[in-house]
């Protein structure tokens, strides 16, 4: 089974590809293909939530009838959103573009909004779909990793594939009533939260799933992925209780950077910041940022073996202005690398993993080196 994921060009580049390096974790026949480009979404249409309540709560499908939180948006809202047909419009275009067989399935990620404000939805040949990949936030708070949701919303939808011959059909099944279960409709958008936190399926669809004529493969390696996501949900949330970091990887001759407990979520950083930042992964101690021209042949290799430069002379100058003591050059790597950093473990752990110290003093990162592991 072949999964295309085409990214909209309003997503985040990184968060794509985070997504993608989520679902590779669970090995299995389901092969996840990255699309070749990005569809461009425009002709938008604009609305305005007058009210949190009008917001989070899903239209009823348009053929068939349905009968402690805090918020982290503002109302009234308004937003871009377009058609459930614009969206399958644009898997139909990937699918003749790229020659893609119609037995593959071709999921289109998008920060775009949608008429029906669903999650997500399946197409009338039941092999396209599009996934809101925006406000999740809303319902998880600002510490959420949004990669955890949207894969979530991938799997389930391979998942109702293989349990409905149509949309028709999943229509027609899925649960009005919120019971923890991957086919809950949750009308109410924040029963979501329930529905990844169990990341399972009632025992009535469960017994469905069992009658059908499915791969084991197929059905372990997208099991996998649930019980990892909701592994992952939970660490999250326990950290505050837990005060225990994730493990830090660094992989091959680049030195790739994963967080292990966190999904293996890779930290990317450009040549500049992760020479710094593993210069000082490198130096528990800590080092003075007057004193880093002391270190300027071990900081120069790692530069040298990241960078795209080939020229010894612009390579000499990039390590010079990072290293000139009046350059600012430095303050701004470490600003980024902060905030990066935050971006992908959130507040709570951000301490164990930046590069802090007093004003003048010196700098280091806290985390134990019992957390650092370097794999050639």
């Amino acid at each position: 089974m072949k999964v295309h994921l085409v990214r909209s060009s309003e997503l985040n580049v990184e968060t794509f590809s985070n997504v993608l390096n989520l679902l590779h974790q669970y090995t299995g026949p389901i092969e996840f293909l990255s699309g070749e480009s990005e569809a461009e979404l425009n002709a938008l249409l604009t609305r305005t939530w007058d009210t949190e309540e009008d917001f989070q709560k899903k239209r009823e499908f348009p053929v068939f009838s349905m009968s402690e939180k805090r918020s982290y948006l503002s109302f009234p809202r308004e937003e871009n959103y377009h058609n459930w047909d614009y969206f399958f419009g644009k898997c139909a275009d990937f699918r003749r573009s790229h020659t893609i067989s119609s037995s593959d399935h071709v999921f289109l990620l998008t920060n775009l909004a949608n008429e029906r404000n669903w999650f997500g939805a399946m197409g009338p040949g039941g092999n396209d779909y599009f996934i809101h990949t925006a406000d999740w936030q809303h319902y998880f708070g600002n510490q959420v990793d949004i990669r955890f949701p949207i894969a979530y919303e991938i799997i389930m939808w391979l998942m109702r594939h293989l349990m409905f011959q149509d949309r028709r059909t999943y229509v027609q099944h899925v649960h009005q009533d919120t019971r923890g279960c991957g086919n809950d409709f949750c009308r109410n958008k924040k029963d979501i939260i329930l529905k990844m936190r169990t990341a399972d399926l009632c025992p009535d669809c469960m017994d469905k799933l069992q009658r059908m004529d499915i791969s084991p493969l197929i059905l372990t390696q997208l099991f996998d992925t649930m019980d990892g996501i909701r592994r992952n949900l939970s660490f999250r949330e326990r950290i505050k209780v837990m005060h225990r970091p994730s493990s830090l990887e660094l992989r091959g001759h680049q030195k790739r950077i994963f967080f292990k407990d966190f999904g293996d979520l890779e930290l990317r950083l450009n040549p500049k910041e992760k020479t710094i930042y593993l210069f000082f992964l490198r130096h528990p101690e800590g080092i003075h940022l007057a004193m880093l021209q002391d270190h300027r042949e071990e900081i120069s290799t790692l530069y040298e073996r990241f960078t795209n430069q080939y020229e010894p002379d612009e390579i000499a100058r990039s390590v010079d202005r990072l290293l000139h003591p009046l350059d600012n050059d430095i303050h701004v790597i470490l600003s980024r690398i902060k905030r990066k950093l935050k971006d992908a473990v959130g507040e709570d752990l951000l301490p164990y993993y930046m590069i802090d110290g007093t004003h003048g003093g010196e700098k280091r990162i806290a985390l134990d080196r019992e957390f650092v592991h370097w794999v050639d």
